[in-house]
């Protein structure tokens, strides 16, 4: 059964898609739970309570691979399709285990919009996001990742991800 990634900077709609394709009767996880903050050798650290912008710029959040391996086997079983939608600095060390993956793609305008929604992101990690935007959607393209305009409601991001990968649905 195959595995997708949905892949895409902070504020691409990565959540709203993973809601619609559940929607629709499609296995869509959420990538967040499986994912855990690191420290530079890759090592699981624990954050204060009080983290604050020096901690969370020095530590990466990053996928365990034996954890996601899991995930595309246990969901496999259980579904047609499987689709894995979130972020981590790793990530790429894990294309292997996808079909294929599809990044969403955001102008800075659209994300700075989104961003603004989530109050519980500080003004340094919201720049360390939108600085980074450019590289990261260029590092995933240039790793073969299908680019989607996800400046576009879910519902239509999810039309074109079912049509491009001819799933029948019902």
């Amino acid at each position: 059964m195959p595995a997708y990634l949905i892949t895409g900077n902070p504020g691409s709609g990565k959540s709203s898609l993973a809601a619609e394709l559940r929607r629709r009767g499609l296995a869509a996880l959420d990538t967040d739970d499986m994912a855990f903050w690191a420290d530079d050798a890759s090592m699981p650290v624990d954050p204060p309570a009080d983290a604050d912008d020096q901690w969370r710029l020095a530590h990466r959040w990053i996928w365990s691979r034996a954890q996601v391996e899991q995930s595309v086997s246990c969901a496999a079983a259980d579904a047609g399709s499987v689709f894995f939608c979130g972020i981590a600095r790793n990530q790429a060390d894990m294309f292997d285990l996808f079909e294929k993956v599809f990044l969403l793609m955001i102008d800075e305008g659209t994300q700075l919009a989104r961003l603004s929604r989530s109050p519980n992101r500080t003004e340094a990690i919201e720049k360390q996001i939108t600085d980074g935007r450019l590289a990261f959607q260029s590092q995933m393209l240039a790793l073969g990742a299908i680019p989607l305009d996800a400046t576009v409601r879910p519902r239509l991001i999810a039309d074109i991800l079912v049509t491009h990968l001819g799933l029948h649905l019902g």
